[in-house]
């Protein structure tokens, strides 16, 4: 049976509870767990991204590492989008993939891409400081946060921004050791099986 929770005017405490629990982790430059309609995302601020935090993730994740970050940062730093037939847009919002431009090796491994999110987070950086392609995703999100486009990626941004740091947050697709997406139910014994703080604005849960 699938039960499906909607934040509303009778749950808006619940929602309120588990925003703060988030902010409050990335307060702590820890980890936390969001939810939505397609399983869950582990999500950490990227000014405090360290390399146990980017074997973690990667770890529990497809391996695709995303910083998402708003338009107006992703444009200053000349970060395009990636380049697409309007009949192939899935809406992800995807731009070019990046890497710092020094102080890493190859790119790819847990050390460099925390090194590069760092950077991306940095209020120095500009753009001669990354290279292009590289091996962090960013995600390209609305200037106007969650009240502008409700999504995780979003609403993450908002959290970070909240806690105090620079509004640019890791996240990436949680999945099973079968390579499956977790769902609601798995993600939520993810989280308290890691000590995770969890955010569920909506999301699907088997029962």
């Amino acid at each position: 049976m699938t039960s499906t929770f909607t934040p509303s005017a009778t749950n808006a405490n619940w929602t309120d509870g588990f925003r703060a629990e988030v902010r409050d982790a990335f307060a702590a430059g820890l980890p936390a767990v969001f939810l939505d309609e397609g399983g869950a995302l582990l999500a950490f601020p990227a000014a405090t991204a360290t390399t146990a935090q980017l074997h973690f993730a990667i770890s529990h994740s497809s391996g695709l590492v995303h910083a998402a970050m708003p338009s107006s940062l992703l444009d200053n730093l000349r970060i395009p989008d990636q380049q697409i037939l309007a009949s192939e847009n899935s809406g992800a919002s995807f731009t070019v993939a990046v890497d710092a431009a020094s102080g890493i090796g190859t790119g790819i491994s847990a050390r460099d891409r925390a090194h590069t999110l760092r950077v991306l987070a940095d209020p120095g950086t500009v753009a001669d400081d990354l290279s292009r392609p590289g091996h962090v995703l960013p995600v390209r999100c609305a200037d106007g946060g969650f009240a502008q486009q409700p999504r995780p990626w979003e609403l993450a941004v908002d959290l970070c921004t909240a806690a105090g740091h620079r509004p640019v947050v890791v996240m990436c697709r949680l999945v099973d050791d079968a390579g499956e997406i977790l769902d609601g139910l798995t993600a939520t014994l993810f989280a308290l099986n890691h000590h995770l703080a969890l955010c569920s604005w909506t999301s699907d849960v088997d029962t």
